[in-house]
Formats: C-alpha cells, structure tokens, sequence
C-alpha cells in the first residue's frame, strides 16, 4: 500500500511550507512546482497527458500563476486526457470574486480562500480520501519538489562548438532541472552550459522546451546533466 500523494502549484515560499508541513504530518508525499509547466501535457509531443496513470490523488494550484490561471490548467488538463478527477482539485486564492468562484464550480473543484483555514483543507481531504484507491500505481513524476530559485546566471548554447555568451535568470529548481527566464530562443534539444556568479559552478544541461512569454522574454525547462 502506498502512500497518498498531492502535487502543489504555489510560488509563495511560505504558502508552500504551511502546506508541506500540513501533508507531511497527514502522511502525503508531496511534489511541488512554482509554474504549471511541470505537468506531463507540456513535454508530450501529442499535446495530450499520454500517462497510463493519474499523477497524484490531489492537486491544488494557486489562481494566479506564471503563464496562466490555475483553473485554466485544470480545464487544459481536463481537456487533454487528465486521469485525475476533478473532484480531486482545489484552487486557492486571496481575491476571490464571484467569476472566479464561477469557474470553480464549472470545473467541478474546490475554492480556497487565502490565508487558509487548515481545518477547512482537512474536511475537504477527508472526503476526498474515501475516493482514493492507494492500491493502484501512480505516474513517477518527471520532476520532484521545484523550489524557488532566483539567481542570475551566464551560459553557452552548444558549448562544444560556439563560445557565444548569454544572459539569463534561473526562477526554480528540482534535482534534476532548472526554470529559466532568458532573453533569446532556445531548441529542445540543445545543450547549453550554465555558469552560476553565485555559486562559482559550471554545470551542463539540456533543454526541454522553450516558450514566448513577451517580446524578447523567454521561459524554458532545462534537464541538469551529471558532469
């Protein structure tokens, strides 16, 4: 029998550690993620989560998150073939409105408001437990716990055959990855070297994927490579 599992979607560090606190001693194993792009519907290349399995018995993102909404990530894994029910999913939120709520109860998930009254969190996951089947296997995940991370830092695109320096910001961190900000396109697939000032370290990796935020601002998932 294993044990029940919860993914988070928060980028407030302290928000976070309330919750990491809360699970831990509820007997959850916890994975986290400051930005929704860790779900698998982001790297499959059909566009749809191609997962036998659910990932986690329960989710809960935070409302407003880099690059959309928590209850548009919900809808978009709904719409891709999500095994997780919608039952199961909580969104949180300092600002309620009526919109918002609105949308909750059209997505069939459960509405936090900020701060959080833990005893509020504990009835719901009461009721959400009786559902669980803790006999069936869950997804691995792609990534582990991600941390918030914000650190400038200097690298090279195909450091093998070009010396071209760039500038970019690292916004998260797993034990295998970094979420980057950057300032110019990157190809999944290429192998860049990372330089961290702080650190004084040099560390090689992959990248995953890249997308447009704005103008000139790019965002990309990069896989660290052992050196």
């Amino acid at each position: 029998m294993r044990k029940p599992r919860v993914i988070i979607y928060e980028d407030d560090v302290i928000t976070l550690n309330m919750l990491k606190r809360f699970f831990v001693r509820r007997g959850y194993e916890m994975y986290s993620s400051s930005e929704p792009v860790v779900c698998p519907i982001y790297v499959s290349p059909s566009g749809r989560c191609e997962k036998m399995n659910q990932c986690a018995d329960v989710a809960i993102a935070e409302f407003k998150m880099p690059g959309m909404t928590g209850t548009e990530l919900f809808q978009r894994q709904s719409e891709k073939g999500c095994r997780l029910n919608t039952k199961m999913r909580a969104i949180m939120s300092a600002y309620p409105d009526e919109e918002l709520l609105n949308m909750c109860n059209d997505l069939g998930c459960r509405f936090f408001e900020k701060p959080l009254e833990l005893s509020e969190l504990s009835s719901w996951l009461s009721e959400c437990e009786k559902l669980f089947d803790l006999s069936s296997p869950l997804n691995d995940k792609r990534a582990g716990n991600r941390y918030v991370l914000n650190q400038v830092i200097e690298y090279w695109i195909n450091p093998e055959t070009s010396h071209e320096k760039f500038i970019g910001v690292t916004l998260d961190k797993s034990d295998d990855g970094l979420g980057l900000r950057i300032f110019n396109p990157l190809r999944a697939g290429e192998e860049i070297t990372i330089f961290n000032r702080f650190e004084k370290t040099r560390k090689p990796g992959v990248v995953l994927w890249c997308r447009k935020q704005g103008k000139t601002i790019y965002r990309a998932g990069l896989r660290l490579l052992s050196q």
